[in-house]
């Protein structure tokens, strides 16, 4: 089966819908991390964090932290937050062009 961007984005929306912490403990993290003077950061490395401090707190499908999900929650930082802007490192997706057009 091929996943496609459009089921991608749907599915972190669902995610993110049914587990806003997970965005909020990302952006604690990351603003500490920018307060403690870092200038770049992988979010893939707050993942981690978060799998084991959330492994049994996640609702939804079976993959508790989907890495798929991670330049989603990175886009979403960096709009959200403008200390953080720039912070991650992201690459181009088919689905920045999709959202364009």
């Amino acid at each position: 089966m091929v996943v496609t961007a459009e089921d991608l984005a749907e599915a972190f929306s669902r995610f993110d819908r049914e587990n806003p912490a997970v965005f909020q403990e990302l952006r604690r993290l990351a603003l500490e991390l920018k307060a403690a003077g870092r200038q770049h950061y992988g979010l893939k490395s707050l993942f981690e964090v978060l799998r084991w401090e959330y492994a049994l707190k996640t609702e939804g499908e079976a993959f508790k932290l989907n890495n798929n999900y991670t330049a989603f929650y990175a886009r979403m930082l960096m709009a959200a937050e403008p200390d953080l802007q720039g912070f991650f490192e992201i690459r181009e997706a088919k689905a920045d062009d999709d959202r364009a057009g």
